[in-house]
């Protein structure tokens, strides 16, 4: 059995970014706000967790093309990378390479895509945590080899997902969260989901229908079950003209836990460590 932690790249060094401040550099004028604390976290987390292996994760595609051709919309509100953000990604990088870090990525895919790949393919055995503040790996959550760790507040405040976490925060099971997500929308993701259906809705939608295509079809009826379609014609109505929608989203909002995933690691080398820790002014980050 191998306990791993799986750190969403992206998601944490968005957040090292905005937490540090944007004005941390190194002795050369390079910001390095996001990389230490990016650091901190890891190092936080191998403290607190003590993981038999940490993988870090990265975005090849963050609009992956095979998403955005199924739905020009998808992430299209999102601004772009503040400035100072982008060029910290190569440094860590080279940061982890050094240390001799696993890394991981699916070409054309998203983050989310590989960890959704490498927890389909661990042992039943394995014990997979995966930190990040994206609930859309909340579907990949299953008891007991994979729990998400949402960041609350750096990974100084996580909070534990397991299937009984989920089924108390969104009263879904972890299993069915993505047909939740999709009726009531995704703004991060510039998915509006379907008018009118809020999370309220969205959650009693689910717990009543088997899945979204049972639901379709009783919204189609012209005598719909007991529960939240009853007496709700324009509910329904709004529905029924989603169904396009709803059926274009089951394509789209599932990881691809398929695409092959290419992972390396780098050779550790204490002196290029050493080199680059001068440079960043960040010695005792970069070493242990």
């Amino acid at each position: 059995m191998t306990y791993a932690v799986l750190l969403d790249v992206s998601s944490l060094m968005y957040r090292a970014f905005f937490a540090w401040g944007q004005e941390l550099r190194s002795p050369g004028g390079r910001p390095v706000g996001a990389v230490h604390g990016y650091l901190d976290m890891v190092t936080r987390l191998i403290v607190t967790r003590r993981p038999e292996e940490i993988v870090h994760v990265y975005d090849h595609e963050w609009r992956p093309v095979a998403r955005t051709d199924m739905y020009a919309g998808y992430k299209a509100n999102r601004q772009e990378d503040p400035e100072g953000l982008p060029e910290q990604f190569p440094m860590l990088r080279q940061v982890l390479d050094l240390t001799g870090m696993s890394q991981a990525m699916t070409r054309g895919w998203e983050a989310e895509d590989a960890i959704g790949a490498i927890c389909a393919n661990a042992d039943p055995a394995d014990r997979i945590e995966i930190v990040s503040g994206d609930r859309d790996l909340i579907q990949l959550v299953r008891d007991p080899e994979v729990k998400l760790l949402f960041t609350l507040r750096g990974v100084s405040e996580l909070l534990e997902l397991d299937e009984a976490g989920v089924l108390e925060k969104y009263d879904v099971p972890a299993a069915r969260y993505m047909e939740f997500a999709i009726l009531r929308g995704d703004a991060s993701d510039g998915l509006p989901g379907v008018r009118g259906v809020g999370e309220k809705t969205a959650r009693a939608l689910v717990q009543t229908y088997g899945s979204l295509d049972e639901l379709l079809e009783d919204a189609r009826s012209s005598e719909p079950r007991p529960g939240p379609l009853k007496g709700k014609p324009a509910l329904r109505a709004r529905l029924v003209e989603s169904a396009d929608y709803i059926a274009t989203m089951l394509r789209l909002v599932p990881v691809n836990a398929i695409a092959p995933v290419d992972r390396w690691r780098g050779e550790r080398d204490d002196d290029g460590l050493a080199a680059l820790a001068d440079e960043l002014a960040s010695r005792d980050r970069c070493s242990g």
